[in-house]
């Protein structure tokens, strides 16, 4: 009869626990995606906030100019802010633009009706899992300038900044994560979630 019931238990068990590890498993994944999106909303806010500082109006892949003061500070390149996802084995991509007026090649970018709020960018050309993709660009209220301007440093000499200009502009960051779910891995499902956060603020010079 102990056999017969033990039988049955490890049956019972056989047919429960493919759904019991399934729950256990999207729980972890949702955990795990709420944490990755909480750590990007960060990562923009911040990034932002560093954005609109004049030391940064060089470059956004290299240390801003503070670090030429008698007391240089210690503040590194504005992209350093993606690098926030690092311990979550995220991988960071920035690209500078080839034009002034066009988003890195990796993204594509629709202008807003009002021209004086953020448009709509998508991820374009080959997207890979797990990995942040940097979009800054600052929106340009002055008449003859390109609106919206991406960093184009190889652009400066005929179209002015290479980055953002002064007169408290808007400054955007926009940050986009492609992430596939472990459980759609192990289930074969070849979808992913797009996670996206935007911060806007203004530039302070």
């Amino acid at each position: 009869m102990r056999i017969k019931r033990s039988g049955q238990a490890l049956l019972e068990f056989a047919l429960i626990a493919p759904f019991l590890f399934l729950l256990i498993g999207a729980t972890v994944d949702l955990g795990r995606g709420l944490l990755i999106y909480t750590t990007l909303q960060g990562a923009s806010r911040d990034m932002a906030r560093q954005a609109v500082l004049s030391y940064y109006s060089g470059s956004n892949t290299l240390p801003p100019t503070c670090t030429a003061l008698a007391t240089p500070c210690s503040k590194g390149p504005l992209t350093n802010g993606a690098h926030q996802l690092d311990p979550l084995g995220m991988a960071v991509v920035y690209q500078d633009s080839t034009g002034i007026s066009s988003p890195p090649s990796y993204g594509t970018y629709v202008a807003n009706v009002n021209p004086l709020q953020p448009g709509t960018i998508t991820l374009a050309g080959s997207i890979n899992a797990s990995t942040v993709y940097v979009f800054v660009y600052e929106l340009d209220s002055t008449a003859g300038n390109p609106n919206p301007r991406w960093s184009c440093p190889s652009c400066a000499g005929v179209s002015g900044a290479a980055v953002r200009t002064s007169g408290h502009q808007l400054v955007v960051v926009d940050l986009k994560l492609r992430w596939k779910p472990v459980l759609n891995t192990l289930l074969g499902i070849p979808s992913a979630v797009t996670f996206d956060s935007q911060s806007v603020e203004r530039l302070e010079y």
